[in-house]
């Protein structure tokens, strides 16, 4: 062979060498860089999936905190604000990493308790968030009576219904007792983003619930600065579905689209509660210092530069070869570790967790597990879930019977539960284990099993100590109901003796009070002594008097005996005041007491009882006039307010009342003493207490405002539902 033909084919040889070795050599350093790049992707996410759990793991032990408080609260003990301040502050020493912004108390009110709950509280229910308006009219509603925040959007008589974010979260507690209920994300008054969790503060009946607010974005500050590797960030989604085909996504924490440089994103979803929220773990390009690279660079350029030094191709290659098979070595050995790490970590926590795949699989599994699982002796990854619930069949945990029947019974139900199970078994031993499955993306979920033994035992314990107090309590109760029932009929015996007592005085005193009336007016002739005359007008005075006295005895007897009823129709405000001022403008004249009366011409009619709207306004004048010295000013001022409603006012410049005294003469028989200035008042103080009831019974209230040595104003206010 000539040198020529010999250098032709060493050329062609040497061109095919280092086409071919050069292309190999690019080839494998593209697929060792896709292989860093993947494994680069699937530790961020790792991370990803980890910290999940540690969100995960945080919600819970929000969940339990807030379930302790609750079963706390329940002892009672707790039922004022001041006490529940101090509560509140000892339960944040009991996990110091968990921490509420705010927690309530909100008491369960129905539509038809709540008038009545309004009237005990003394104001009307408030829109969550806008304490000046009132809440709208609800089937129930969740009063805020104690919290520890009161800078917060769950502020005390706010209806938490009137919120839907907040009502989703209540409403589902209440309904769910024992559960702990996350509910979706709101906007504070902070202008951040919230959520509430909830809890009934009762197992039966559903009379409240204790709800605590959590602050998002200062949860995942704190987070990311504790938890968050470089190169990974968390934007944190929520899905609204509520009255929609497809699901809306609203962005929590940062914005709904990635960062323009990411490189991949990990979204997993969380449901708890009420809430859906799906975590977008970014992997920015500095994540871990990026994907290792060094490696494919070396082969790509040292296998080119070995395949072009023909001389020391072997040797090259030979030592690449060794190379790399030393870096592959390494990085075998150190996911080993890292694998073994994440099982010890595993096998260090108390409970149990197993990972199945969508083909029902065991992949992974904690050393607890193997207890709960009764100790399977071929126990192995990629182990079928039927063979181990065929080894627990075995040993007689699912009772007695056919064991291949039985195991695929349980087969199709855990199968039919899917990754959302949450239940619990009682072992042989007697021990209570929680099982609750979380499910994976892949079509497979994570086991998680926890010993509850302790925590059943708890549970049955309180709920014997409930029922033990229910007897009590309904004991009690049947106490108390005979103790009213007998002071309801010594009361009615009481009302019914002053009323037999009333109509037998009132009899004679008629005779009297006309006689005298008589002798007054000498409708028989006159008199022969102008003496016989004035004392005969002293006789029918004072048998007037009696009358009155007797009168409203009897009134508040048929009050108290629940006798009185209005006799309704539509009365005219301005004929009753002309009628009134005549009646009184001759006492008003001896006392030497202005009497003035205010009544507009275009006043609507009042739907009630004409006679006793007419004694109302006669007592409350009558008082005034008795009241004021000479030279005093007596006003009734009746007028329509923008509501519709009516109110009458009598106002005067008489003796007054002190501020202590005001609560006092509205009960029966109870006067003010008048000072030395004014004559002493007649009477037995029974008027004032007879015009609340009147008012009552109109559906009405009667107000008093008064100063001592100023004057006093009486208000009657009607509600617009009687006007005309």
């Amino acid at each position: 062979m000539s040198l020529d033909r010999r250098k032709t084919l060493v050329s062609i040889a040497l061109i095919s060498l280092l086409t071919v070795g050069m292309g190999t050599s690019i080839l494998t350093g593209e697929r060792l860089r896709q292989t860093a790049y993947d494994e680069w992707i699937s530790k961020g996410k790792i991370d990803a999936h980890r910290m999940t759990g540690s969100i995960l793991f945080w919600i819970s032990k929000a969940e339990v905190n807030l379930r302790a408080l609750a079963g706390q609260f329940r002892s009672g003990l707790y039922g004022d604000q001041e006490t529940f301040f101090k509560f509140i502050d000892d339960a944040e020493t009991w996990d110091p990493d968990v921490t509420f912004d705010n927690v309530v108390y909100a008491k369960r009110v129905l539509r038809k308790e709540r008038a009545r709950y309004e009237l005990d509280i003394g104001t009307e229910l408030k829109v969550l968030g806008s304490p000046e308006k009132r809440a709208p009219d609800a089937f129930e509603s969740f009063a805020v009576e104690l919290f520890s925040n009161e800078a917060s959007i769950l502020s005390v008589h706010a209806d938490l219904t009137t919120h839907p974010a907040v009502k989703t979260a209540v409403v589902t507690a209440r309904q769910t007792p024992g559960h702990v209920i996350l509910g979706p994300a709101y906007i504070g008054i902070d202008g951040e983003r919230h959520a509430v969790i909830a809890t009934a503060t009762d197992l039966i009946g559903g009379t409240g619930v204790m709800a605590a607010t959590v602050n998002l974005v200062e949860f995942f500050s704190q987070f990311s600065a504790d938890y968050l590797p470089d190169g990974i960030q968390v934007r944190l989604i929520e899905r609204d579905s509520e009255s929609r085909a497809t699901n809306a996504f609203i962005p929590i924490i940062g914005p709904k689209d990635p960062p323009a440089n990411v490189v991949d994103t990990e979204v997993i979803r969380i449901t708890s509660g009420q809430a859906r929220w799906d975590l977008h773990w970014d992997i920015m390009p500095d994540y871990r210092g990026g994907p290792a690279i060094e490696l494919p660079l070396i082969v790509s350029i040292g296998g080119s530069v070995v395949t072009i030094l023909l001389s020391l191709i072997f040797y090259g290659i030979a030592m690449q070869n060794i190379r790399f098979h030393r870096m592959v070595g390494d990085r075998t050995a150190e996911l080993s570790k890292n694998a073994m790490l994440v099982q010890l970590t595993m096998d260090s926590i108390d409970q149990g967790f197993a990972v199945w795949n969508a083909d029902k699989r065991l992949v992974l599994w904690s050393k607890r597990c193997v207890d709960f699982w009764y100790y399977p002796r071929n126990l192995k990854a990629g182990i079928h879930m039927r063979d181990l619930l065929k080894h627990i069949a075995e040993q007689g945990a699912f009772g007695n019977g056919d064991v291949d029947k039985i195991v695929e019974n349980e087969l199709a139900r855990v199968t039919d539960a899917g990754g959302k199970a949450d239940e619990v078994f009682r072992m042989l031993d007697g021990r209570r284990v929680h099982v609750r499955r979380y499910p994976l993306e892949s079509g497979g979920y994570v086991s998680v099993y926890t010993d509850v033994t302790e925590r059943e035992r708890a549970n049955e314990e309180l709920k014997n100590s409930h029922e033990e107090l229910e007897r009590r309590i309904f004991e009690r109760t049947y106490e108390l109901v005979k103790a009213r029932d007998e002071a309801v009929l010594a009361n009615q015996s009481k009302s019914q003796f002053m009323a037999n007592m009333s109509h037998e005085l009132r009899t004679p005193l008629n005779a009297i009070i006309g006689f005298s009336q008589l002798a007054e007016t000498e409708t028989y002739g006159p008199l022969g002594d102008p003496n016989y005359k004035e004392n005969a007008s002293i006789v029918a005075s004072a048998g007037e008097h009696l009358l009155k006295l007797i009168s409203d005895i009897l009134d508040l007897s048929k009050i108290e005996a629940n006798a009185m009823t209005l006799h309704e129709e539509d009365v005219d405000l301005k004929e009753i005041s002309a009628s009134v001022k005549h009646i009184l403008q001759n006492p008003a004249d001896k006392s030497k007491v202005d009497l003035e009366f205010i009544v507009p011409d275009d006043l609507p009619n009042l739907h009630g009882d004409h006679l006793r709207i007419k004694q109302m306004i006669l007592n409350l004048a009558e008082n005034s006039i008795k009241f004021t010295g000479a030279g005093g000013h007596v006003k009734v001022k009746i007028e329509q307010l923008p509501d519709k409603s009516i109110q009458i006012i009598v106002s005067d410049t008489g003796i007054g009342i002190s501020e202590a005294d005001l609560e006092r003469v509205l009960r029966p028989f109870n006067q003010v003493k008048p000072n030395s200035m004014v004559r002493s008042g007649e009477g037995i103080g029974l008027g004032l207490s007879v015009v609340s009831h009147l008012m009552e019974l109109h559906g009405g209230s009667l107000k008093l405002d008064s100063e001592l040595g100023k004057g006093t104003t009486a208000t009657l206010k009607f509600p617009a539902r009687r006007t005309l």
